[in-house]
């Protein structure tokens, strides 16, 4: 299947276009690389940097993307424009504010790794999270999908934001119900270094039967999930 803009001398997404940019259009950036591992994932394979350069090139001609380099020996970071979430069904649309994006970036990658297209996870963004909560709750960075239908609150920590904000942080995602349960069965927190022995401590502090229900990592993507029932478990390669 083939899905095209209006010009017909425009060139044409394929449907493995179409699915790499509705995937990017909800987490609003990715790197280059991360978009070249994720075409591989919707293809038939791994594809080169080259080829995955060839594809955004395609799409930035179309005017659904930008390139940007933002930092110093880093790979490009590739945002959607207002045409492809127009393409996606969006009226409204924002790029992420630099002071965000590195931490939009962390979440692309836990998706990425974590909730691969084909896996038995799938992924809730906040927006989608978002309709689920009452007005003013607190929102994750995202929710990982469980192979039993239960929701895994992802909280990215890059930086300190102490304790207290940590613990309402927590505590306000353990305690979002849903009908006769919790709408989050954990809370996966996967922290910077710098961070992870602040939110460890937070998780210390809670009763016994809450502290089971939160998980604190270091962000390792080699490494990102420990082998156990109640955690994801990596799928993918590490970002570039």
């Amino acid at each position: 299947m083939q899905l095209a803009l209006p010009s017909p001398s425009s060139p044409r997404l394929t449907e493995r276009d179409y699915t790499a940019l509705a995937w990017l259009v909800e987490q609003k950036a990715a790197t280059t690389s991360q978009v070249t591992i994720l075409l591989g994932y919707l293809g038939d394979g791994p594809i080169t940097d080259r080829r995955g350069s060839m594809i955004m090139a395609r799409w930035e001609e179309l005017g659904l993307v930008e390139r940007t380099h933002v930092w110093h020996r880093k790979p490009a970071v590739v945002t959607p424009t207002f045409e492809a979430a127009r393409l996606m069904g969006l009226t409204r649309w924002r790029k992420p504010a630099l002071g965000t994006l590195n931490h939009t970036l962390h979440a692309s990658q836990v998706r990425l790794q974590v909730c691969r297209p084909g896996s038995s996870r799938g992924w809730r963004t906040e927006e989608q999270i978002r309709a689920l909560l009452p007005a003013g709750a607190r929102v994750p960075d995202g929710a990982i999908v469980e192979r039993d239908g239960s929701l895994t609150a992802v909280e990215v920590e890059l930086t300190s934001h102490g304790r207290t904000r940590v613990r309402e942080a927590m505590t306000s995602l353990l305690a979002v119900r849903a009908g006769d349960g919790d709408l989050f069965h954990h809370v996966l927190y996967l922290c910077a270094p710098a961070v992870v022995t602040q939110v460890t401590a937070v998780r210390d502090e809670l009763p016994a039967v809450a502290q089971a229900r939160v998980v604190v990592l270091s962000q390792r993507y080699r490494h990102l999930i420990p082998d156990h029932p109640d955690s994801p478990q990596p799928t993918g390669p590490p970002a570039a």
